[in-house]
């Protein structure tokens, strides 16, 4: 694989803008839910979902400072030993870890006159993949075990890189909204994978108050209601404790990533060491989630990679997920240079510094970014 030239990095400055972004929950939760999907059936069933399911958060994170104007969802609970597979953390429920991986696929077109912001659960979930598609737009997957969010979305359509990507992380259902038929056939054929993608009500439903394609959502405990042969994750990293030392690495404010195309959306993430998190910006504001809760994971992995055009559709871009390329792992506002390793498609990612060692995560939760060489920057540190 193709990795990054070994130039030094463009200084980018600093800005941190605040923004106040209306709270959807309160329309998903409260407003009723309408207009359900039955495989892009036009005459498919009304409903209105009964007994919305609650949100899974603690009431406080004692162990963390503040960021004026954000907030972000709690992580410390109770500590009784049951740690999640993919954060490292304590979990309000062990019984959710016997639960298998949901991966859900979740729009981004960020453009203007038109946005899929804010997505819901985008902070609930354990790791989240951003891949490219068509016109340097990402979407999202969104690998679910450890909570329990709100409604999902907006969902979208499947990419034959999930086909790839996602046996990483086990045997996982996958929830998204269809796709072409060469797509659709490889996600049928998957092993690892569990196809529930555009299920009937009233696992899948449309919000009257967002214009279609952007109004179609999950609500994930129907899915894992029916779990089928689908398994629990294995661990994504031997997990430090928070803000134990990170074994090597160069202090970084963070990174800036533009993947190009008409349609692309710049982003950048910030160290914020007042909360020890990395803050997300998407088109220069917080990015912020449908419950209120900023964008603010422990770590993100940028992981260099090429795109290829897939084989269902050649205009469609495809993440060459399988085999290695260097990549910037960040953990406590330092980045560490070195590389991943996925050797076939049913093995996990391993991530290794420039010595070989395997790199510990931050125990928290983890962005993992597909990027093409050269579409990332590292910030300076302040």
């Amino acid at each position: 694989m193709t990795a990054p030239a070994s130039s030094p990095s463009r200084p980018v400055g600093r800005r941190t803008v605040v923004i106040a972004v209306a709270v959807v929950a309160a329309l998903l939760l409260g407003a009723a839910l309408v207009v359900v999907i039955s495989r892009g059936d036009p005459d498919a069933e009304r409903t209105t979902p009964q007994g919305d399911q609650p949100t899974t958060a603690p009431a406080s994170d004692t162990t963390e400072g503040t960021v004026p104007g954000l907030r972000f969802l709690p992580e410390d609970v109770p500590d009784d030993g049951s740690r999640a597979p993919l954060t490292g953390l304590p979990v309000a429920d062990p019984r959710t870890l016997d639960r298998p991986l949901l991966a859900i696929k979740v729009d981004n077109l960020d453009v203007p006159g038109e946005t899929a912001r804010p997505q819901t659960g985008l902070a609930f979930a354990d790791v989240v993949v951003e891949e490219v598609v068509e016109g340097g737009i990402t979407r999202f997957v969104l690998l679910m075990h450890s909570t329990d969010p709100p409604p999902v979305g907006p969902i979208r359509s499947a990419r034959t890189t999930d086909v790839h990507l996602l046996p990483a992380f086990g045997t996982s259902l996958f929830a998204y909204s269809g796709g072409n038929p060469g797509v659709l056939a490889a996600v049928r054929a998957a092993p690892a994978i569990l196809d529930r993608g555009g299920e009937s009500p009233p696992a899948y439903v449309r919000v009257p108050d967002r214009s279609a394609p952007h109004d179609l959502y999950l609500r994930t405990e129907v899915v894992w209601g029916d779990p089928g042969v689908a398994t629990p994750p294995p661990p994504l990293s031997d997990f430090r404790p928070r803000g134990a030392p990170v074994s090597g690495g160069e202090p970084t404010g963070g990174v800036a990533i533009d993947h190009g195309g008409m349609a692309s959306s710049p982003i950048r993430w910030e160290w914020q060491p007042t909360v020890r998190r990395w803050v997300r910006y998407q088109r220069e504001s917080v990015h912020v989630d449908g419950e209120g809760y900023a964008v603010g994971p422990r770590n993100v992995v940028v992981a260099f990679t090429d795109y290829r055009p897939s084989p269902a559709d050649p205009r469609s871009p495809e993440a060459v997920t399988v085999g290695a390329g260097e990549a910037w792992i960040l953990i406590d506002g330092k980045v560490v240079t070195g590389r991943w390793e996925r050797p076939t498609e049913d093995s996990p990612f391993s991530l290794l510094d420039a010595a070989g060692r395997p790199v510990r995560l931050s125990a928290g939760r983890t962005w993992i970014e597909l990027v093409e060489p050269a579409a990332a920057t590292l910030l300076p540190a302040a």
